[in-house]
């Protein structure tokens, strides 16, 4: 039988436990290690992010500031409703026997602009003038290619003084 004396058993046995710490040991430290670095890290990426929400922050209230200012802009300004009403009661006024003239549409082309759409009916040559003459005063105006009676009219709001 092979037998193995205590000397050798005792020295394998302190390599094998040597081993077995230095491994401990080196295993211990390499996770503290990587532990740091995710540490570090972490904090870096908690102040990038801290950086972007005051950013954001800061973006979002410029947003909403611009946003104000394009109301307050747009308040000064007439809107489609209250063309709509004003164009209809002068057309109402001004259609007389000889002519008639008709609110159909607007739309706003931008801030300060639109585009009107109406309908003339005209008994004689003096009367379309008269309704041309109207339809000019408001703004450009432009003949429907397709329809005869159908009148484009270019109209440019000035801005109303802020009370």
């Amino acid at each position: 039988m092979i037998s193995i004396a205590n000397k050798t058993v005792s020295y394998i046995s302190k390599i094998g436990l040597t081993i077995l710490v230095g491994y401990t040991i080196l295993f211990l430290a390499y996770k503290t290690i990587i532990y740091y670095k995710i540490a570090i890290e972490k904090e870096q990426l908690e102040i990038v992010l801290q950086e972007k929400r005051v950013e954001t922050n800061n973006l979002k209230s410029k947003v909403e500031a611009s946003k104000n200012k394009i109301e307050a802009v747009e308040k000064q300004y007439i809107s489609k409703e209250e063309l709509e009403t004003k164009v209809k009661d002068i057309f109402e006024r001004m259609s007389v026997l000889d002519y008639e003239i008709k609110y159909l549409d607007s739309k706003k082309m931008c801030l300060d602009r639109y585009l009107i759409v109406t309908q003339v009916s005209a008994q004689s040559e003096k009367g379309l003038q008269a309704a041309e003459g109207i339809l000019s005063y408001i703004g450009n105006i432009k003949k429907s290619e397709k329809n005869e009676s159908i009148y484009f009219v270019d109209y440019v709001s000035k801005a109303r003084e802020i009370k």
